[in-house]
């Protein structure tokens, strides 16, 4: 992790736009934002969460999140973003842990986001670094999307619960050996490029995760953990 990395609220109009930039750049869309800045203003002023991660005073990451009261009152993150440049130096983590510090601090009983079951680093980050419990299985989750990273593929995600009545976050080892009854759902090494490249295989992907997952969860399986071989290991 880079230690250099630090994370700071964004609450003016112009910090704000430096979030909304970080979101527009990894979710890009023709003549479109990810989230107009008079919603954003409204919503950081009404309570919600906006902060960005800095490397040398540059922005390289942002996250969002705001209040959600489906099974009780909770934070519900909704967008995290790093700079391509940027990832693998922490930077992800860093905006995690800080938003967990927040919601503890706020009273929140967890935070709550969804994330696409068929990326790697995600799933590495959220189920093994950051300890999260996976909650539900949610196939085409928010319909047809068209910005430039999801375009062509159905938005199936995975919901997660992130408690904050502990002491700190704690994460979980990669699993080098699962049980012989546990269920493993193996995922590609990069889906982003197999949907650039040939969307016929990525959707053979997604339906194949979504069968297992839905039919593992059918039978009340839980998420254990994530394994060595990029699988996630449940457990029913």
């Amino acid at each position: 992790m880079n230690n250099s990395i630090k994370v700071r609220k964004l609450d003016n109009l112009q910090d704000q736009d430096f979030g909304r930039k970080i979101f527009d750049l990894t979710w890009a869309m023709d003549a479109a934002t990810e989230i107009t800045s008079n919603l954003l203003q409204a919503m950081i002023y009404s309570g919600s969460y906006l902060s960005g991660a800095f490397i040398d005073n540059k922005i390289v990451g942002a996250a969002f999140a705001f209040p959600a009261t489906n099974n009780g009152l909770h934070l519900h993150s909704h967008m995290t973003a790093v700079l391509p440049e940027f990832r693998d130096q922490g930077a992800g983590y860093a905006l995690k842990i800080d938003q967990w510090e927040w919601a503890k601090r706020n009273n929140y009983s967890a935070l709550s986001w969804t994330f696409d079951p068929l990326v790697r680093r995600n799933a590495k980050l959220n189920v093994a670094k950051l300890g999260v419990d996976i909650s539900e299985y949610l196939p085409n989750f928010y319909g047809d999307m068209t910005d430039a990273l999801n375009a062509g593929d159905e938005s199936d995600r995975l919901m997660v619960t992130w408690r904050t009545d502990l002491e700190a976050p704690k994460a979980r080892e990669l699993i080098t050996n699962p049980e012989l009854d546990d269920v493993l759902i193996e995922i590609p090494e990069d889906i982003v490029a197999i949907r650039t490249k040939n969307q016929s295989e990525s959707m053979k992907w997604r339906r194949q995760v979504r069968e297992k997952f839905m039919a593992a969860f059918e039978k009340n399986g839980k998420v254990i953990g994530f394994s060595t071989n990029s699988e996630y290991v449940v457990r029913i």
